[in-house]
């Protein structure tokens, strides 16, 4: 039997933050992190070990956290956990018992109903290590790649293979556009623009009926009566929480299958708390429960469990997420957080817009110059900031998150129009123009 105050099941981003944050908040406790692979990868990297990384091995998440804040790791499978007796049982027949655990169990390729999704040709984006050494090997020996599945991991993969000479790479997806259900319909546009510009080409309102194996190739019959030859096929449509473990135990989950946890990230029973894809996530404007699976979403709520295991510090509490997400597609940011307009229409919140496009260095005509594109949703009756989206150069990556800290401190669109800057030549737009105030004034004309 091993010993522990403090467990933390799940070795991702969600479980290593969750066991430092409690590090941070309970220096004297014995803490234990268990995982089931001894190498662990980062997840948000996945897509890029095909040609920007050497190797897979170069995405490797590092357990220096781990050793630097005197926690012990167990690796090893957990199989059932006994909140009566706080023990977890794995399958090696070890037991830890603790205080208080965290699980953080994460998510697995969703199944598809595709027949022929069994085939050897066929591949998922598994946070497996050796699995994916073996698909980028994969990968490297094709002429003809097809990823099933438009939404950012698809199109972050579509995107890197896109870089690979001699690789015909292709996209599949059953709604109308790449990236929709994250970006507005304009935006999702611009995405797509770069793809093709990439050559990766693009399948939109398509469904893969079948795919079948022909003279050592995949074929993949399309709901529109074509079909697409393919030396490898990937599966990127989305996500299955991992929370059988929870179940079995007696943990409610919600909506969405995902555990069920309160502001805290408490868990229905007591001194159990769940923090990343495996749990529940709430809305911030709706509260409703929303499929969010987003590292950055998993890192958040694991500092909430981490301050809040022994005592409620009411201060950091999960007050919902804003689903802040961002990528790079052929050398263009693409950023959101909050709510698009289509999804505060579809809710019927009274919003107007904003928008601004502008160049990104002043005078435009020195090196490197791109265009900005920023576009802000307020709340029509206060003025409050709910949502924004951004398109722009590489220099524009960290304006999302400043958008986000906006959104949390319930900035209006009269704090964006006296907004003081900084701005110069060779890193922003003009102050003449800049694009959060611009987008914000023209919020404010169609609000007046």
């Amino acid at each position: 039997m091993i010993n522990a105050d403090i467990l933390v099941i799940g070795g991702g981003p969600a479980g290593v933050v969750a066991a430092v944050n409690a590090r941070k908040n309970n220096p004297s406790k014995k803490i234990v992190l268990a995982r089931e692979s001894k190498v662990a990868v980062i997840p948000c990297g996945i897509p890029y070990i095909f040609k920007r990384l050497s190797s897979a091995g170069k995405n490797i998440m590092p357990d220096s956290s781990l050793k630097l804040n005197k926690i012990s790791l167990v690796v090893g499978r957990a199989v059932k956990i006994s909140p009566s007796k706080k023990t977890v049982f794995f399958s090696d027949g070890r037991k830890v018992s603790y205080e208080k655990l965290i699980l953080a169990t994460g998510s697995e390729p969703a199944l598809v109903p595709i027949k022929g999704a069994e085939g050897r040709g066929v591949w998922r984006i598994r946070k497996d290590f050796a699995y994916l050494k073996k698909l980028r090997r994969a990968v490297l020996n094709s002429k003809k790649v097809v990823i099933i599945g438009g939404g950012f991991i698809g199109v972050e993969l579509a995107e890197e293979l896109s870089n690979i000479k001699g690789l015909k790479v292709s996209i599949v997806e059953r709604l109308g556009h790449c990236l929709i259900t994250t970006f507005d319909k304009d935006i999702a546009l611009l995405a797509e623009k770069r793809l093709k510009q990439a050559g990766v080409r693009i399948y939109t309102n398509t469904v893969v009926e079948e795919i079948s194996r022909k003279n050592g190739a995949e074929h993949l019959k399309l709901s529109t009566g074509k079909s697409i030859r393919a030396d490898l096929v990937i599966l990127s449509v989305g996500a299955r929480i991992n929370a059988g473990l929870a179940k079995d135990a007696g943990i409610r989950v919600g909506d969405y299958n995902g555990i069920w946890v309160d502001e805290y990230m408490r868990t229905s029973v007591p001194d159990i708390f769940a923090v990343g894809d495996c749990a529940e996530t709430r809305d911030f404007f709706t509260g409703k429960h929303v499929p969010v699976m987003l590292a950055s979403t998993a890192a958040a709520e694991a500092r909430i469990a981490g301050a809040n295991l022994y005592q409620l510090r009411i201060l950091r509490e999960n007050k919902g997420t804003l689903g802040s997400f961002s990528t790079c597609i052929n050398g263009t940011v693409f950023g959101v957080t909050g709510l698009t307009e289509s999804r505060a229409r579809r809710e019927g919140i009274d919003i107007v817009v904003g928008s601004s496009k502008c160049l990104n260095h002043h005078p435009g005509s020195l090196p490197g110059t791109g265009v900005i594109l920023v576009k802000l949703v307020f709340s029509r009756q206060s003025g409050t900031l709910m949502g924004a989206q951004v398109v722009g150069p590489i220099s524009v990556s960290e304006m999302i998150n400043t958008l986000a800290l906006a959104i949390q401190q319930e900035m209006t669109v009269y704090d964006f129009d006296t907004l003081q800057i900084s701005t110069h030549p060779l890193l922003t737009a003009a102050p003449t123009v800049y694009p959060l105030i611009t987008a914000a004034q023209e919020a404010l004309s169609r609000i007046r």
